[in-house]
């Protein structure tokens, strides 16, 4: 993994939620979503639940491209990942995801026909070092 990824992933880690970008009817839609599940990660592969029933779900299944926006106000590091959002249907995934905490959102288990696990794949990022803009391609 090369250093950049690295920050990336460090940045990711830092934030308890992130700004997840989609394309609406006819504008595109920005909502905070929360985070948890990219807490411990090690790589760009990641992971965030939502309900079926909800805009966002709606809208990432017309157009699955998305943005996601990492912003740590402490430390005012910040990254833009680019690539798709897919929904995991596969029940021994979200048993691997789920939490028990999640109930407090109105779940009732992990197979909740309402819980939809969802999974980034990025493909493009953005962000800088100061006023040095750095972008590139991310390689699965």
């Amino acid at each position: 993994m090369n250093k950049t990824i690295k920050s990336i992933i460090e940045i990711i880690k830092s934030c308890e939620d992130v700004q997840l970008c989609t394309f609406g009817d006819v504008y595109p839609e920005t909502r905070h979503v929360m985070n948890g599940m990219n807490q411990k990660i090690d790589s760009v592969d990641l992971h965030f639940l939502t309900m079926k029933s909800s805009p966002k779900f709606k809208q990432l299944e017309k157009n699955n491209h998305c943005c996601l926006y990492y912003f740590n106000p402490k430390t005012r590091y910040a990254a833009r990942l680019f690539g798709q959002m897919e929904n995991i249907d596969d029940q021994s995934e979200k048993n691997k995801y789920w939490q028990d905490k999640y109930a407090n959102f109105g779940f009732t288990g992990a197979d909740d026909p309402n819980f939809a696990l969802l999974r980034f794949i990025p493909d493009e990022y953005k962000f800088y070092i100061g006023e040095e803009l750095h972008t590139g391609k991310i390689k699965q």
